[in-house]
């Protein structure tokens, strides 16, 4: 398994549950779409839809939509270099937006996988650590914040 094969399993797959949206009808909405371009920039427009619900405070659609975007990129052929730099774009503010969400929520056991999954790509992100924090001082947890810190 390649590093980026790696990273897809850690950024979408990892969080998709047993209830979602079956992978035949997910499969037949993304054949739908003629390239993995036109499929990268319809998972872009829903990045820009949740984010809209989310600004308005509608936190149920915003993770609809985010959730479905990453079940859209865990099953979407990347090839090129190209491909990849824009799957990577994406696949990470989809966790941090997703466990934002989840933060609003008060459905903390959720955004600390989310936010390492992250992490586990991008060592540096500020928001990923943030929201761990944030998560391990409202579950009482203050010796995980405090790693998160040191």
């Amino acid at each position: 398994m390649d590093k980026f094969e790696e990273l897809r399993g850690i950024l979408c797959i990892a969080h998709v549950e047993e209830d979602d949206i079956s992978s035949h009808k997910l499969e037949l909405l993304v054949g739908k779409l003629e390239n993995p371009f036109g499929i990268l920039e319809f998972v872009r427009g829903l990045k820009d839809e949740g984010s809209a619900f989310y600004k308005q405070c509608n936190v149920g659609l915003a993770l609809a939509k985010y959730s479905l975007a990453l079940k859209i990129l865990s099953i979407v052929m990347v090839c090129n270099d190209e491909d990849k730099s824009v799957f990577s774009s994406l696949a990470m503010p989809f966790n941090l937006n997703l466990g934002a969400c989840y933060v609003k929520e008060k459905n903390f056991n959720k955004v600390g996988p989310l936010c390492s999954a992250v992490l586990c790509y991008d060592t540096s992100n500020v928001k990923a650590y943030f929201r761990r924090e944030v998560v391990a001082l409202e579950l009482t947890k203050p010796e995980l914040a405090f790693m998160d810190l040191a």
